[in-house]
């Protein structure tokens, strides 16, 4: 086996020197055509200069939302000005790119239309500056995979000196040896290539639960700006409903013994009224934070419209015991899972690196024999003696495996009690909005509306009405409040769960 290396180095080395002569004819033409083509470029271009047409450049203004685009393609001042502006239209349409062309670039919702949570979701996963990070960390792995199955670069050696010179009576320096020298991987390659396949999936199962994180945050603000919009509306609604009252006995031809208010009634009303326009106030405030927090994540212009659609309770979910079962896919626990793979197979790399790798080395040496010059060949082989390596590599990759292995065994055992906690609270506030809705607010709702037409008639006073405005408001207020916890509730259960909200393949509604 020895000879057959032997006699393959030796092809190699000289298939080397028949290259290096190539080499070296080559480089000569290069150095020519470097010294010679730069002048004939530019002759060229200065002929082509005199002979060309006056020309102008034009500046493209795209719809709102993309920005300005600046065409510099040369156009002759002669062609019609309805033709110019057809063809900047089509070079600005196709510089821009179809949405089959050019799905990389996030697009807007379209203006008009309302905003959903998975909409929200997918412009978060184009622009996140954390799923860029996350991309460039597979990458970054999988450099080192492909890395991790390379053999070590050869070197190849010459030496030159004058030994000839002195033995042949002739004086002067020739080369008198070229070695060429391989290191020779014997089981390291297959440790490091385990190891580096792991930690590429553990990446990729990072980008995913990254994604989820992601998904969180999104539904988190979305929800807010849900709950923001809905309460500025219920204060609208209030405060429209105060000032009818306010302004009912102002109504000409009606009857003023039914319709007549006293001034300390009056008095009350306008203190009710400016109740309800503080109330609009801060509904108004509190949904312009919203909105801005919701815009900076999703990096949107100041000018788009948003409409997110109304809150409502989230639909019945898959059963505990099913997601508990799809637990075990979980892209945290994927990503601890070959964490743990990664750093178990480090071990064996650092056994093996124990050892550096075998040296096989071929070499020709030149020299005089009986008075002629005769050229010799060898092969040499190079171990390393370990005379004063430790074994702290391998300690050091024991240890770290063993903590691989306890913070996958702490992800495993939060993670069954974070999806049964998110599980109790989605049922709990579901079962206490459906409550409230039938016990409290429906009664309230109709309580109001015969309240409000009986103090029309007359037949009550305002302590009555004012009692219940508060109540049906306060509750319609709390019922909002539920329904947006309900909707965290479910943000809560899908990262829990590991299901992304754009995610239909599994079959698990979380």
């Amino acid at each position: 086996m020895l000879e057959g290396v032997t006699v393959q180095f030796i092809t190699i080395f000289r298939n080397l020197q028949s290259r290096l002569r190539l080499m070296r004819r080559l480089m000569g033409v290069a150095f020519l055509f470097a010294f010679f083509y730069p002048p004939l470029v530019l002759a060229a271009s200065l002929t082509q200069k005199q002979a060309s047409p006056t020309l102008y450049s034009a500046q493209v203004n795209l719809p709102a939302g993309q920005g300005e685009l600046t065409d510099n393609r040369t156009m002759r001042r002669d062609v019609p000005q309805s033709i110019k502006g057809t063809l900047l239209q089509i070079s600005a349409t196709t510089l821009a790119g179809t949405p089959e062309s050019n799905s990389a670039v996030p697009v807007l919702a379209k203006e008009g239309t309302s905003w959903t949570l998975a909409d929200s979701v997918r412009r978060a996963f184009d622009i996140a500056p954390e799923l860029r990070a996350a991309e460039a960390v597979i990458a970054a792995r999988g450099g080192d995979l492909s890395q991790a199955g390379a053999w070590t670069n050869p070197t190849i050696e010459v030496r030159a000196d004058n030994r000839l010179g002195m033995e042949d009576g002739r004086g002067g320096a020739d080369i008198t040896q070229i070695a060429f020298s391989q290191p020779i991987p014997i089981r390291r390659l297959a440790h490091q290539q385990n190891a580096a396949q792991a930690s590429l999936e553990s990446a990729q199962a990072n980008r995913n639960a990254q994604r989820l994180l992601l998904e969180r945050e999104v539904a988190r603000l979305y929800h807010a700006l849900q709950l923001a919009a809905a309460k500025r509306q219920l204060a609208e609604e209030r405060q429209q409903l105060v000032a009818e009252s306010l302004n009912a006995s102002r109504k000409p031809g009606t009857d003023r013994l039914v319709r007549y208010l006293t001034p300390l009634e009056r008095r009350r009303l306008s203190i009710l009224s400016e109740e309800a326009n503080q109330t609009v106030a801060v509904a108004e405030r509190e949904q312009q934070k919203a909105l801005l927090d919701f815009r900076a994540l999703l990096a949107l212009p100041n000018g788009t419209r948003i409409e997110p659609v109304a809150l409502t309770l989230p639909v019945a979910s898959a059963s505990l015991a099913t997601l508990t079962r799809a637990l075990d896919e979980h892209p945290a626990l994927v990503a601890a899972r070959k964490e743990a793979d990664a750093m178990q197979s480090g071990i064996a790399v650092a056994e093996s690196q124990r050892l550096a790798d075998p040296v096989l080395t071929v070499y020709r040496e030149g020299g005089y024999i009986a008075g002629e010059r005769r050229d010799a060949t060898g092969v040499g082989l190079s171990v390393q003696i370990p005379f004063w390596s430790s074994s702290g590599m391998v300690v050091r990759a024991r240890a770290e495996s063993d903590r691989a292995q306890a913070q996958l065994a702490v992800a495993q055992r939060d993670s069954h009690s974070r999806l049964e906690l998110a599980y109790t609270q989605r049922l709990f506030l579901i079962e206490q909005s459906e409550r409230l809705r039938t016990n409290l607010l429906e009664p309230a709702r109709e309580m109001f509306a015969l309240t409000r037409s009986s103090f029309a008639a007359g037949e009550l006073n305002l302590l009555t009405l004012v009692d219940a405005n508060n109540t049906y408001f306060d509750a319609l207020e709390r019922y909002l409040e539920l329904q947006h916890e309900s909707a965290l509730a479910a943000a809560d259960l899908r990262l829990a769960s590991g299901v992304s909200l754009l995610e239909s393949s599994k079959g698990i509604t979380p």
